[in-house]
């Protein structure tokens, strides 16, 4: 409970019910007072009708005599007791509201927090790792290698594959040398092309396959290594899973402890609340004794 709502309550006083209760026979007197004095006339009116009888004169007004103008400070003094009377029991109400909403908002992680204690919940989900993560713990050397070998993979690959402008290049002089002329246009504009190659089919050949056996042999390392990767990957992914599945398990079995702690407290703590008693101060005594009075 906040200090500033403890002055209220003690062991001995009046329960919730109650002191509504009186607080509301206070207001009823402070209404009677206001209306006695929101009608405050000091003057008497009478009204007649010219030519009317003698003594025919009608009252309309009777102001208020002498007996009720020594009463005004009694009925405020009066007033000013139910005003306070009535703010303190307000405001205590209020504040015991104020209390029981506050503790049926709170949670459980809240009230761990106040109460100093460790609040339990579920770890936190592993990060999937993936191949950059694993490249990314290599050293200078390998790191270096890798990067290496899929530059040699990405240029070579490039100049031979089918596309590649080695390949092409091949295919181009294979067909020349079967087809070593050919024409273009027709008649006496008709272009007469004749080729010749420029280096031997053997020597292109022999630097294609070479090329193709270093590709080979670049993807090979390559390929073990990212081999390796996706093993480490998958077998760490694996492990950081089955570990957190077992702080899973065991952050379940506290959070469902804790909780139900959380709960019994909070249904006590309620019950306590809900019995506290509203303090009457003693400047507030004698007006608490005569309400108890009206109210018998």
């Amino acid at each position: 409970m906040e200090q500033i709502n403890e002055i209220f309550f003690g062991e001995h006083g009046l329960t919730s019910t109650s002191a509504d209760h009186l607080a509301n026979i206070a207001q009823e007197i402070i209404t009677c007072h206001e209306e006695k004095l929101k009608n405050m006339s000091f003057i008497t009116t009478k009204v007649d009708i010219i030519g009317s009888p003698a003594y025919s004169e009608k009252m309309v007004n009777i102001g208020y005599d002498e007996i009720f103008l020594q009463q005004i400070p009694n009925l405020l003094e009066e007033m000013i007791e139910m005003n306070a009377f009535c703010a303190w029991i307000r405001e205590a109400i209020k504040a015991k509201n104020s209390e029981l909403k506050k503790l049926d908002e709170m949670d459980a992680e809240e009230w761990c927090k106040k109460s100093g204690i460790e609040f339990y919940k579920e770890p936190e989900r592993p990060k999937v790792l993936c191949a950059s993560d694993i490249i990314a713990r290599m050293n200078i050397k390998e790191r270096n290698e890798y990067y290496q070998l899929e530059a040699a993979a990405a240029t070579i690959g490039k100049c031979i594959h089918k596309d590649g402008t080695l390949s092409k290049a091949r295919n181009e002089l294979q067909c020349k040398l079967v087809k070593p002329i050919n024409t273009d246009g027709a008649g006496r504009e008709m272009l007469i092309y004749s080729h010749s190659p420029s280096v031997g089919m053997s020597q292109v050949e022999n630097l294609f396959f070479e090329l193709q056996k270093w590709h080979r042999s670049n993807e090979q390392k390559l390929n073990k290594i990212k081999f390796s990767i996706k093993k480490l990957v998958e077998e760490e992914n694996l492990k950081n899973m089955q570990e957190y599945n077992v702080e899973l398990k065991k952050a379940k079995s506290n959070m469902m402890a804790q909780l139900a702690t959380f709960n019994e407290w909070q249904i006590k703590e309620r019950t306590r609340l809900s019995n506290l008693k509203i303090v009457i101060p003693n400047n507030l005594q004698s007006t608490y004794d005569k309400l108890t009075l009206l109210e018998k």
